[in-house]
C-alpha cells in the first residue's frame, strides 16, 4: 500500500499563478501524511476496533436471544431459568426431553442471531 500524494506540479503552478492564500501552509498540508487529501480511501484496511465491536455486538445479541428463548421455554415447558443453562453444557442432554428443549433453544438462537 503506497501513500498517494497529490500532484506537486499542480501545486507549484497554483503558487506561481497566484493561487491565493498562504501557499506554504497549503503545500505543507498537501504533503502531510495525515492530510485528508493524502489518506488511503481503501475500505479493506485492517480495523481492530471494528472487529472487536462486531464480536461484542454479535455475542450480546446471541445471548439476548438465547435468554428470551429460555424465558419462553420456562413459560411453555416449566424449565428452570439459571445461568448454568445458558453457559454450560450440563443441560444439553440428547437422551432426555428437557435436554431436547434446551438443544432446540440453542439451535434456534444460533439461527436467529
Amino acid at each position: 500500500m503506497a501513500i498517494q500524494r497529490p500532484n506537486i506540479a499542480n501545486n507549484n503552478s497554483l503558487a506561481s499563478n497566484g493561487g491565493g492564500g498562504n501557499n506554504n501552509t497549503d503545500r505543507a498540508r498537501d504533503l502531510s501524511p495525515i492530510s485528508p487529501r493524502s489518506t488511503n480511501t481503501n475500505n479493506s484496511q485492517f480495523n481492530p476496533r471494528l472487529i472487536l465491536s462486531q464480536i461484542i455486538s454479535l455475542q450480546s445479541f446471541h445471548y439476548l436471544v438465547l435468554g428470551i428463548i429460555f424465558q419462553i421455554n420456562h413459560v411453555l415447558f416449566a424449565t428452570s431459568i439459571t445461568i448454568d443453562r445458558i453457559f454450560t453444557t450440563k443441560y444439553l442432554d440428547v437422551w432426555s426431553a428437557y435436554g431436547w428443549i434446551d438443544n432446540a433453544a440453542v439451535l434456534m438462537s444460533s439461527l436467529i442471531g
